[in-house]
Order: C-alpha cells, then sequence, then structure tokens
C-alpha cells in the first residue's frame, strides 16, 4: 500500500530516477562482459585441475560464480527498466495533476494539495449556476483523485520490482538456477525415503547443491516449501540413520565409513543453514508504525512454521524398517530439528517461536530431559553428526537442546524473546510477572552430561568407567545465552530476566535446602554448604551479569532500598544475598563481582569526593556517603565471602550469626540468612 499524496506526485522530480536507471544499466551491461569472461576463464578448469579436494572446491566455486553472474544480468536490467519506467510514468501523471490544477484555478476556484479539495467563490453559486459549478467541482475533484491513485498503484508497482529483483545483503543476486532447485527437490524427496538407497553420486550431488546454493533464498525457500516440515525432518533423521556410532575413535572398517559420516555431518549443517535462510523475512513493514508486513517473494509463510511446530511436537519413524539395528520408532521432530539449529544464521523472531514451543513441549509433558530418551532405537544411534563423532562426550543429539542453546548463544534477541515470551503472576514474583520458561531451565532442568549418549553396551560402559569427564555443552550455551540475553541490550526485558533469575533462584526449593523437585517439608533437608541453588556451570556466566549490574546490585542491597522500579532491577534483599552468597561459591564467580563491586566502590568514592554526586555537600555529607558505600560494598563482598567459606570449609559449624574477623567486608544483616542452619 502506498502513502503518496498529491503534494508528494507534484513534488515529482523525475531526474534522480533516470541517474538510477542509467546506473543500473550500466551494471547490466558490465555483468553480461563479466559473463563472458569468466565463462572463457574457468571453461577448462576440470581438465588442467581434475582431482583432490581443492580441485573439488574450486570447481564448486568456479560453478558458484558463474551461477551468479548469470543470474544477476536480468535482475539489474529489470530494475533498470524499472527506474525508467516509474520516472516517465510519475512525470505524465505529475503534468496531468498540474493541468487539472490549473483549470480550476483559471475558472477562480480554490485547490487545497494538502486536503485535495476545491472551492468556489460565493458569486460562482449565483445566478442559476449552482448545479453547473458543482458538477465542474466535482468533476475536477473525481479527475484529480484519479490520477494521485493511478500514482499510487505505479508506486507499489515500481516497490514491487525492486523488493523482487534488489540484491540481497547476504547472496546478492542469488545463486540458484532453476535446475539446480529442481534437481535439489528431486533428490531430497528421494532421499527422505528410508527405503530407498542413494548412489554415492546423489550424495555428492545433493550436498554440493545445498551447500552452493543454501544461502539462496529462492533455493531455501522453494526446496523447504517441496519438502513440507514433516519431509524435512524425515530426511535429516534419514540421513542420521546411514551411519552408525560406536565408542572410541572411529576407524574405517565394515561398520563405520568416515566418508558418510562427513557426507551427513555436510548435509545436516547444509539443511540447517538453508532453514536459517528460509525462514529469514525480507518483506517490507508499511502502515504509520510499521506494524504491517508485507512477505517477500521468497519468505516461507507463518503455516510453515506453524505446521514445522506440529511436526516437532509429533513422533515419527526413521531409518530403514528392513534394518532393525538402523531402524528407530518414536522419535520427536523437535530431536530431528536439533541438529539443524547448530549452524545458520537463524531470525530472532523464528527461534524464539520455535525454540519457545520446545522448551514448552519439555515442560508440559512432565518428564524433564528424560523426555527425549523414550525412542525404541538401536544401539549407537547418532542423531546429529554435525558436532563430531570421534569424542565420546560429544552429545548424540538425542536432546534438542543442544541444538537450540547453541542457536541462543549468538542470538540475544531470540533469547530475550523466549525467556520473556510466557508469564505467569504471583503476589510475590517479579512485577512484570514470572517467567516460566526461565525458571525450568535455570532451576529445575536436568542437565545431565551422561543423558545423551548413543546407546549401547559399549556406551554404557564407557559412561560407568569416564561419566565424570562428560561435560553438558548445552547449558554452558544456555549460560552464554543468557548473558547476550541480559547484557546485549539492556532494557525492560533483559531487566525482567535479571529480576527473574534472581527470584527463581531464591524461591526455589533447593533455597529451602531440599534437592532439585523435592516438596518443601517433605523428605530430608541439608544446608546452605551441601545445596547448590544455582547449577556450578551456570556461576561463572551469572557472575558476569551481576558484574554487568553491579550499580542495580548495590541500589537492591542497600538498607534504604535504592531501586527504582522501570529503571532498576528490583528484587527482594534476602533473594539477592542468597545469590550473591552461591555465586561466591565459585572462585571464579567471586572475583568477577568483587573486581566489578570494588571498581563501583571506587568509582563512587571519587563522583563523592570531587563534588560531581552533590557540589553543594560539606565534609560530613561525604563522610555520610562514603559510608553508604562502604556498607552496600560490605553487604556485597560479606554475601560472596560467605559462599566461598561454605564452598571451602565443609566442616566448620554453620553458625554464620557470628561476624567474621574482616568486619569491614561483612554486615551482621547478611549472615543471619543462614543462621538457622
Amino acid at each position: 500500500m502506498s502513502h503518496l499524496t498529491l503534494r508528494d506526485l507534484l513534488e515529482f522530480d523525475a531526474a534522480p530516477w533516470h541517474a538510477a536507471a542509467d546506473a543500473w544499466q550500466r551494471l547490466a551491461r558490465g555483468i553480461d562482459a563479466t559473463s563472458e569472461q569468466l565463462l572463457a576463464g574457468t571453461r577448462d578448469l576440470g581438465e588442467v585441475w581434475p582431482e583432490g579436494e581443492g580441485s573439488a572446491a574450486a570447481l564448486r566455486k568456479a560453478a558458484m560464480l558463474r551461477a551468479e553472474v548469470e543470474n544477476s544480468y536480468l535482475p539489474a536490467k529489470r530494475l533498470a527498466d524499472a527506474f525508467d519506467q516509474h520516472a516517465y510514468a510519475m512525470k505524465a501523471m505529475r503534468d496531468i495533476a498540474a493541468g487539472i490544477i490549473y483549470s480550476a484555478q483559471q475558472a477562480g476556484y480554490t485547490v487545497d494539495t494538502a486536503a485535495v479539495t476545491i472551492t468556489a467563490p460565493a458569486t460562482a453559486y449565483m445566478g442559476g449556476n449552482l448545479d453547473r459549478t458543482g458538477r465542474e467541482i466535482g468533476s475536477l475533484l473525481a479527475d484529480l483523485r484519479t490520477v494521485v491513485e493511478n500514482a499510487r498503484s505505479q508506486d507499489v508497482s515500481t516497490a514491487a520490482a525492486i523488493n523482487s529483483n534488489v540484491p540481497s545483503p547476504k547472496t546478492g543476486f542469488g545463486a540458484s538456477p532453476a535446475s539446480a532447485i529442481t534437481r535439489a527437490q528431486e533428490l531430497a524427496n528421494k532421499l527422505k525415503d528410508p527405503t530407498y538407497e542413494p548412489t554415492r553420486d546423489e550424495l555428492d550431488e545433493l550436498r554440493n547443491l545445498i551447500m552452493l546454493y543454501g544461502t539462496d533464498k529462492a533455493f531455501a525457500h522453494d526446496v523447504l516449501t517441496a519438502l513440507g516440515p514433516q519431509g524435512l525432518l524425515q530426511l535429516d533423521g534419514t540421513l542420521a540413520t546411514y551411519q552408525l556410532d560406536y565408542p572410541g575413535k572411529d576407524v574405517n572398517s565394515a561398520l563405520f565409513s568416515r566418508d558418510t559420516a562427513d557426507m551427513v555431518r555436510d548435509l545436516q549443517n547444509g539443511l540447517g543453514v538453508m532453514l536459517a535462510t528460509a525462514t529469514t523475512p525480507t518483506g517490507t513493514r508499511t502502515g504509520p508504525h510499521g506494524e504491517t508486513r508485507l512477505p517477500g517473494q521468497y519468505d516461507l509463510p507463518s503455516q510453515w512454521v506453524s505446521d514445522l511446530m506440529t511436526a516437532g511436537r509429533s513422533t515419527m519413524n526413521i531409518g530403514d524398517p528392513s534394518s532393525p539395528g538402523r531402524f528407530v520408532e518414536g522419535v520427536y521432530g523437535y530431536q530431528l530439528l536439533g541438529p539443524l539449529l547448530h549452524h545458520g544464521d537463524y531470525d530472532a523472531g523464528f527461534l524464539s517461536t520455535v525454540g519457545g514451543d520446545m522448551v514448552d513441549f519439555e515442560m508440559s509433558k512432565g518428564e524433564n530431559s528424560a523426555l527425549w530418551n523414550h525412542a525404541h532405537r538401536p544401539d549407537n544411534l547418532r542423531l546429529d553428526w554435525t558436532q563430531g563423532h570421534d569424542d565420546n562426550h560429544v552429545p548424540a543429539g538425542l536432546d534438542p537442546m543442544n541444538g537450540l542453546m547453541e542457536a541462543l548463544s549468538h542470538n540475544g534477541a531470540a533469547g530475550r524473546d523466549l525467556l520473556t515470551g510466557v508469564t505467569s503472576f504471583t503476589s510475590d514474583g517479579p512485577l512484570g510477572g514470572r517467567l516460566p520458561r526461565l525458571d525450568y531451565l535455570l532451576t529445575d532442568r536436568n542437565w545431565s552430561a551422561t543423558a545423551d549418549v548413543a546407546g549401547g553396551p559399549g556406551w554404557t560402559a564407557d559412561v560407568l568407567q569416564h561419566g565424570s569427564d562428560y561435560h553438558n555443552t548445552a547449558l554452558d550455551n544456555f549460560g552464554v545465552a543468557l548473558q547476550h540475553a541480559t547484557m546485549d541490550h539492556p532494557g525492560p526485558q533483559a531487566r525482567h530476566i535479571v529480576e527473574s533469575i534472581i527470584y527463581e533462584t531464591g524461591v526455589d526449593e533447593q533455597a529451602q535446602y531440599y534437592p532439585n523437585g523435592v516438596v518443601p517439608g517433605h523428605g530430608t533437608s541439608t544446608d546452605f554448604k551441601s545445596t547448590d541453588l544455582i547449577n556450578p556451570q551456570l556461576r561463572q556466566p551469572l557472575a558476569t551479569i551481576t558484574s554487568g549490574y553491579i550499580y542495580e546490585i548495590n541500589a537492591n542491597i542497600s538498607e534504604s532500598h535504592e531501586a527504582i522500579p522501570g529503571v532498576t532491577i528490583e528484587v527482594d534483599r534476602n533473594h539477592l544475598v542468597r545469590f550473591l552468597a552461591d555465586l561466591g561459591k565459585d572462585p571464579g564467580a567471586h572475583n568477577t563481582i568483587a573486581d566489578a563491586e570494588a571498581a563501583y566502590a571506587l568509582g563512587s568514592y571519587d563522583d563523592i569526593l570531587s563534588g560531581r554526586q552533590n557540589p553543594h555537600a560539606d565534609m560530613t555529607d561525604h563522610l555520610n556517603a562514603m559510608e553508604h558505600v562502604s556498607h552496600n560494598y560490605g553487604s556485597v563482598l560479606g554475601a560472596l565471602d560467605h559462599g566461598a567459606a561454605a564452598a571451602t570449609h565443609t566442616r566448620r559449624a554453620p553458625n554464620w550469626t557470628r561476624s567474621p574477623t574482616n568486619t569491614s567486608r561483612t554486615t551482621t544483616r547478611s549472615w543471619t540468612l543462614w543462621s538457622s542452619r
């Protein structure tokens, strides 16, 4: 929809449009000449360099460059024509509108070009001229409005031509000839059938097509449209079962082919890049506030994404039923989506929508992360080949949170939207409501490092023998995702997440010294020293977040509670002290926050003594202000040191009401939170 006005039309200048048309015309001629040169220069590449990985890469690159150049000429030519046509058409309509206005003015009428109205003097209605004057004005107005509507239609038409042909910032004019799209669709539909036995050449061809054109919008859109969400997941699952993974470093044998494993890795990576490309919106926004989005030509429809989430919550069978060792029953679609999320520059809206649904689905089933281990599967099954296979500690891909958390670790906007996308309200929760997804991922989810293994006797033996060596990288990525969500763009969403982190760790059952999942009052409780309010893997990233909000931490830990709703975070002081103490159990986290607090206190002292804080303050005022800073400093460091002492001296009597020796860094109130333990 165009918002072109009559005044815009009357002020139209054709010269810049003709200049733009000339520039695009010169580009089109240059591309045409370059195409001939490139073809001549690469035609015999395969003959002079026939073998080797470098040769294969060079041939792929040459083919991609030729396709890009060939695909560039027509869009550039169409843009030149569109700019020229727009200039001529708008100039003609401008002249018509100006002529109508001139005729009206010659007849003694007044034309308001802003309101698009024509008025006649009172004398024009006298002497029996009432009807004639009314008809003349009506006719002139109708003609004028018709010209404006035609100009708006031309505006929309030109915008569509530009949007359809302008090069993408990522892929230029595109690199996918129609034949490549058709062939990729054909191969993908063949390979998603688990009973089909592809040749090596077919696998190579599909890999090359996806690697060459996966970032091209037209290619990604058309191939994924042909596959559909269910087909995409089915294809990924079928590829994953081409090879089983055995413990230890894999060598070529009758049971294992490194070439096949590499092929599956490349195809899964390529499918992820293609999915990210197709789900990144390229349309334009219209309306006074940009509230309406017009989809781009190659944007997947919202229904496709909805169908993907439906498929993610559904179970399917993958692998060839005639080969029991590779046949898997009851795998969730989200488990097949997980590997694709490791690669690709995903749009924040897509990632938060689909990722949020994945988290909601896991929460709704009430089985925690064990949900993803229910499939009836053969031994040595690896669903995710993108992260390698020689290292036993690399997740097998059964838990889709591995892929989701890596994607979120690169996308702070997606993390903010996902974590704040669902809220619930309680009488004592944060002002903006509780964040159930954050609460679940932070305090309730089981992030076991040994749950996501390929399965079978060999893997069971390795876990029993080396289980302590396994490490959950998804939890590491969750910590990084929290950092980006709260620190990349501080604002209401980011503050809400920080408030919720402190609140949820303060009210969780572990804050009452009960094991995770145990209802307080049931079972046996422990004490602060024996309880992790925060997963140890998350302490360092949460300490980094805390250091970034150190001003607001001081405002909340102050006895006078100086937090400002809507401007700073606002949390319960007891929750905050408990949170800091648990972070203090980790030496690195302790030092991160202590250094930030020292820098904050030093800066505050400088502001006070320099007079910047209060130019009219006297010595007494300065001393009082410095005492306030020192008191907050002691509260923060006291909480951290309490956690450090609990982690270091586990045999020490737990009566922490007694002030420690270094009273300059502690406050009695900070310690009384644990007096009952």
